[in-house]
């Protein structure tokens, strides 16, 4: 049971998570105590909006996600911003690895379009290179790749994947913030 007394609210029975307010504090002073932020509404409400406006022009394609990426040991990227075609990158492959994929090396060669999945431009585009064996894995990793002679590294796409996944999950919580200072109730997207 509450009860009023000399402009304070008291709890007579102070069940679990009960808390006591006096009505003679300020509410942003009360805030601070119990632990929320003391700015006031419009000012946190600016603050919000400024953080995923900064994220936006820092990083204004960022990929989703509906689940986090599943592992992918064996697969190998290289990032490019060149017009390779298949042929180019066996090829290159080929003379780091001869026989690469007729001695079963290699088993398969993907192009990635980034800018298409992001929906944006001027992103490098990302060649994905499965291997069957951690030992080739290794040997691809430490030499990278040379089409038409132009000297590019390897990661592993797992890498990758896992930071444009942190990157989604940056921007999910800075947007529901966001929706929360607004009021708004976040979607199945946030």
């Amino acid at each position: 049971m509450a009860e009023e007394g000399a402009g304070q609210l008291t709890q007579r029975s102070l069940s679990s998570g009960a808390l006591l307010v006096n009505l003679e504090i300020p509410e942003d002073t009360q805030a601070g105590i119990l632990g929320r932020p003391i700015k006031s509404s419009k000012q946190y409400l600016r603050h919000v909006i400024a953080e995923y406006e900064t994220l936006d022009r820092e990083l204004p394609c960022i990929r989703k996600f509906s689940t986090p990426p599943a592992a992918q040991p064996l697969c190998l990227c290289m990032e490019t911003s060149e017009d390779f075609t298949h042929l180019e990158v066996l090829e290159a492959l080929e003379a780091e690895l001869p026989g690469a994929m007729e001695s079963g090396c290699v088993s398969s060669i993907r192009f990635e379009n980034v800018n298409v999945i992001c929906g944006t431009a001027g992103r490098r585009d990302r060649w994905l290179i499965t291997v069957t064996d951690f030992q080739t894995r290794s040997c691809l990793l430490r030499s990278g790749i040379s089409p038409r002679g132009l000297a590019h590294s390897l990661v592993r796409h797992d890498e990758l994947l896992l930071g444009d996944y942190r990157l989604h999950l940056r921007r999910a919580l800075v947007r529901r913030h966001m929706l929360q200072a607004l009021g708004a109730e976040p979607t199945e997207e946030d």
